[in-house]
């Protein structure tokens, strides 16, 4: 009896494990079928909005710097700016993705610029309340980014501007910040935005290594030898920007004491004033706006018989702002201010900013624009200014 017991037995977990078997081949067939068959994902990366592996996101989603976020392509390789002020940055950070000029350069910037940049298209822009953007030019070029700087702790509505440009051209804008404080972190943003990392570091530390050398050199000017300065701009010269205005934000910088006590004015700036105002602040010096009414002010401030009694014509001591190839001092305010602060502290107090003019600028010219300047061009730029 107990082997006949043992034979059943023994059948039975035969028939059983023969069983096992056979659902242990079922599982994994269906389970290798299902492998084949459903794709392997890779997490999208929180700056895309593409679908699958981040290597082949076509677009991110970045923030500006009015706080906007904004869907860019992923790789950028035309880039035409709304506005003048941003324009002297791309160039010096990516020419070659510049498509286009919001205005003609005259023949005297054509000098510093190169020959493709001298034969970009006009586009026009969008500038204070006044637009003249060819829409039509804009929509052929179809940029891939579209760049609106401005100065954002002042503007009451980057944000609705920018959205405006969005609507009118249909590709995407960003907000760039146009304070000259925030040069180097503008590089470096623009940068990552442009794919150009490593060029926009190099111009970034150079910049806040100038802002660093000069600002330590006007500190210790004594608080009894800084001077009373004019801003002289529009073809009369009486028209001007008060301290704290982006307009003037290198006077500013090198400590000269603005004696323009009038309300800012938003926009493109200059208010105007008097005569007898400009009388009665008889600054120490007057600048001359070369962009705003250039040669004809400056020989009406020298030869007017009014402007003689001020002390700064008494003593010769007025100067135009250098202009080329884009504005050192203002109009638009760009990255040359980062020599305009070394140009106007050397001429404001010699004593105290003591640098090689002429060097510093040949050194700026060839890192920032790939221009290698001869001793006659530097003399020339400089000219501008005597």
């Amino acid at each position: 009896m107990f082997k006949i017991f043992t034979k059943k037995a023994v059948s039975t977990g035969i028939a059983i494990l023969l069983c096992l078997w056979m659902m242990t081949l079922l599982l994994t067939g269906c389970s290798s079928q299902a492998t084949s068959t459903t794709p392997v994902t890779s997490a999208t990366p929180a700056t895309s909005v593409s679908a699958g592996n981040s290597s082949q996101a076509t677009t991110r989603v970045i923030t500006d710097m009015a706080g906007r976020k904004v869907t860019i392509p992923t790789k950028i390789n035309t880039v035409y700016c709304a506005v003048p002020t941003a324009e002297a940055m791309l160039y010096s950070l990516a020419p070659e993705k510049l498509v286009a000029w919001v205005n003609a350069p005259s023949d005297d910037q054509k000098k510093y610029l190169s020959d493709r940049a001298k034969n970009l298209p006009i586009l026009g822009g969008w500038m204070g309340e006044k637009s003249t953007a060819n829409l039509e030019e804009i929509a052929k070029l179809s940029p891939d980014l579209i760049i609106f700087m401005t100065t954002t702790g002042v503007n009451n509505n980057p944000e609705q501007i920018a959205d405006s440009i969005t609507n009118q051209t249909k590709r995407p804008v960003i907000v760039m910040e146009s304070g000259f404080a925030d040069t180097a972190k503008v590089y470096r943003l623009m940068g990552d935005i442009l794919g150009v990392q490593d060029r926009a570091e190099t111009l970034a530390s150079y910049s806040e290594k100038k802002m660093k050398e000069i600002s330590d050199m006007v500190a210790k000017i004594p608080q009894d030898k800084l001077l009373n300065v004019y801003y002289a701009e529009g073809t009369s010269g009486l028209s001007t920007d008060p301290s704290g205005s982006d307009h003037t934000e290198v006077l500013d910088f090198v400590k000269g004491k603005n004696v323009a006590d009038v309300q800012a004015k938003g926009g493109q700036g200059m208010s105007s004033v008097s005569m007898e105002q400009v009388l009665a602040w008889n600054p120490d010096v007057v600048l001359v706006s070369s962009n705003s009414g250039g040669v004809k002010a400056y020989d009406s401030i020298l030869k007017d018989t009014s402007w003689g009694k001020v002390k700064a014509v008494k003593n010769s001591k007025v100067y135009m702002t250098p202009l080329l190839p884009f504005g050192w001092y203002d109009r638009p305010p760009n990255i040359m201010r980062i020599l305009g602060i070394e140009w106007l502290g050397s001429a404001l107090y010699p004593n105290y900013v003591k640098i090689d003019l002429k060097q510093e600028t040949k050194d700026f010219f060839s890192l920032f624009l790939g221009q290698k300047l001869t001793d006659e061009q530097v003399i020339e730029l400089l000219k501008q200014a005597v």
